[in-house]
């Protein structure tokens, strides 16, 4: 059975360490998405970091947005 379309499966950059595979709720407030991919990493203070699309836009992804748009790769920006 296929996933639910709000569930997306991204892969989570972070310099030095190995991309992350998470599976994202998108119906999920952003900033609880953030939370979890620091608590993954055992980082404090999320609300001092932000997910950037990692292709050649490089957009941050904001509440306002449709957060992903499918699978894809996402850098953890500090």
């Amino acid at each position: 059975m296929p996933p639910p379309a709000d569930i997306v499966k991204v892969a989570i950059e972070w310099p030095g360490a190995y991309p992350k595979l998470m599976e994202i709720d998108q119906k999920k407030p952003l900033s609880a998405i953030i939370k979890e991919v620091c608590d993954g990493w055992s980082l404090a203070n999320h609300e001092y970091f932000a997910l950037q699309h990692a292709d050649s836009s490089n957009f941050y992804i904001t509440e306002k947005d449709d957060y992903l748009r499918g699978p894809g790769l996402i850098r953890w920006d500090l």
